[in-house]
């Protein structure tokens, strides 16, 4: 019997539903996939037809997270007004606020999902691409106000904002404090120092701050890798001589 694509998406959301709710309440090797499927309301063999696996399970649940975020920053009223500083901490607030409920979840999947080694780099690309095209929007946006100039290698800067939400997220998933101050005070400070970095044109400058925070920040809360402090260093070095060698050519 052929079902609707309505009662399809219905069976899709309970399966992720059921996932985080599992994973909550009994721990992560407890949310199997025939605890899930029953847990949802399908069939043992019905599951596969919508994941293949759990851990496709819990990639699709970041991408609708992030999608979410994306969908909710731009839906911001006034966001036109917005500086770049603001619009990427309001897309960080976004991607933060739609977690929250679900943190539990996050505690237990969020490394194996992005810090796993090697990367799933193919999986990973659908929920980059939300991430990336937010903050590649508020580059666009900020240039077109005049307030920021042409980025050397803004691809590479985007991809440098993923490695800093990761280390933010990171962060706030062990952050203990009173409504999170903790965090707040993180993305406010570093957020500021990267905004005026990027502003002044000195992205070359801006490797470095960033690879001592996460060194001295979030790192260090951590057990697992580095957070990509070497690919950091790599870029750094790439910025350096593009920016040397315009440097050199504008004399």
């Amino acid at each position: 019997m052929k079902i609707s694509a309505k009662h399809k998406a219905k069976n899709r959301q309970a399966i992720l539903d059921a996932t985080v709710d599992l994973v909550i309440e009994q721990g992560f090797r407890a949310a199997t996939m025939r605890a899930i499927a029953r847990k949802a309301g399908v069939g043992d063999a019905t599951i596969y037809n919508y994941f293949p696996t759990k851990d496709a399970i819990f990639y699709a649940y970041y991408e609708g997270r992030f999608a979410a975020a994306a969908a909710g920053l731009e839906a911001s009223q006034g966001l036109g007004w917005y500086s770049l500083q603001e619009r990427l901490q309001a897309l960080f607030e976004e991607l933060l606020g739609v977690f929250l409920p679900d943190r539990e979840f996050l505690q237990a999947t969020f490394r194996p999902v992005f810090f796993s080694l090697p990367p799933n780099t193919r999986e990973l690309k659908p929920i980059q691409a939300h991430f990336f095209g937010a903050v590649s929007g508020a580059f666009a946006a900020a240039r077109e106000k005049g307030e920021l100039e042409e980025l050397v290698l803004e691809g590479l800067v985007v991809r440098l904002f993923w490695d800093y939400f990761l280390g933010v997220a990171a962060y706030w998933l062990r952050d203990e404090s009173e409504q999170f101050s903790a965090t707040s005070i993180l993305i406010d400070k570093t957020m500021g120092l990267g905004y005026a970095v990027l502003k002044a044109g000195v992205v070359g400058k801006a490797i470095d701050i960033f690879a001592f925070l996460f060194r001295h920040h979030v790192v260090s809360l951590l057990d697992g890798p580095r957070l990509g402090l070497d690919v950091l260093k790599d870029i750094g070095a790439v910025f350096k001589e593009k920016v040397d060698g315009r440097q050199c050519a504008e004399r």
